[in-house]
């Protein structure tokens, strides 16, 4: 019966974006719009709409991951699931120190974290906003309180910086958006080719933890989830602040190789992200150059 469920699940997002890539014209343009600013590489009409489309299918899978989740197993993890580099994560958890996954908005993040949790590995994420109410939450995913650390949760005596450290200093996992918009702490580094802001505030902290830092790629690729760690990126700490640029510089030279490979994995995204945050500052100039 699962399997059928598997099937219809992954259906659903390519026709999805079918009917949306007509009907859906506003969200159309902007797709387009950010296509051509961040990807000057893809600029032929045939390969915009291939990637718009692949845009609309990501969304798709999105808006069906919240009944998608609650259903895999161990056998969904067998037949569409493929890992690279977890070696690293099992070794580093031998040191007993925490562990810090810094992930951009690319893929399906929330399936690959729950596909993680399945694995065996417990990791909580770091999550803007409030808890809410799980709705349905035998068929429907909601990100669980006990796993998550809500960044305006007032309903906790510690404050969510508070957490977050001692998460880390009791060696546990922390999973954050490390292509996140503004916080207090910043670096400016190039991201494809346009200069960006990326938050430091949550690498102090693990550096004050003395936590490992991996940075982890998840893509949802034709109905296939793919999870990628790559070699911690740490070590640059001993040299103070410039370590920070250090890694934020390495963590967005590794976004950019996949967003060139897989653009439609990224540019759908909404939200508070360094992209978004860039487009919408400098939307209407670009919507003066199309006219001119």
């Amino acid at each position: 019966m699962k399997e059928i469920f598997y099937k219809i699940a992954f259906l659903y997002p390519r026709l999805y974006a079918f009917f949306c890539y007509y009907r859906k014209k506003e969200q159309r343009r902007e797709f387009e719009e950010k296509v051509r600013l961040f990807c000057p590489e893809s600029q032929a009409p045939d390969r915009i709409q291939r990637i718009v489309r692949g845009i609309f299918g990501l969304r798709g899978s999105r808006k069906l991951q919240r009944y998608l989740i609650p259903q895999m197993g161990d056998q969904f993890i067998k037949v569409f699931v493929t890992t690279e580099g977890l070696e690293y994560l099992d070794q580093a958890l031998k040191e007993e120190r925490g562990i810090l996954l810094m992930a951009p908005h690319i893929g399906n993040p929330h399936i690959g974290i729950c596909v993680l949790r399945l694995m065996g590995y417990e990791i909580t994420i770091i999550k803007g906003g409030k808890p809410r109410r799980p709705k349905f939450p035998k068929i429907r995913y909601s990100d669980p309180h006990a796993y998550t650390v809500f960044t305006e949760d007032t309903s906790l005596s510690k404050t969510s910086k508070e957490r977050i450290f001692d998460i880390l200093k009791s060696g546990r996992i922390l999973y954050y958006s490390g292509d996140a918009s503004l916080g207090k702490r910043n670096v400016e580094v190039s991201f494809l080719g346009k200069p960006m802001l990326f938050p430091t505030g949550t690498l102090h902290l693990a550096r004050e933890a003395n936590a490992i830092v991996f940075p982890l790629i998840h893509l949802y690729r034709r109905g296939k989830i793919q999870l990628i760690l790559k070699e911690r990126m740490d070590e640059g700490w001993i040299h103070g602040e410039g370590g920070y640029r250090r890694i934020i510089e390495a963590f967005a030279t590794l976004l950019e190789s996949y967003i060139h490979k897989y653009p439609e994995e990224y540019m759908g995204f909404y939200g508070d992200t360094v992209v978004n945050h860039y487009y919408r500052s400098h939307r209407s100039p670009l919507l003066r150059e199309g006219e001119t």
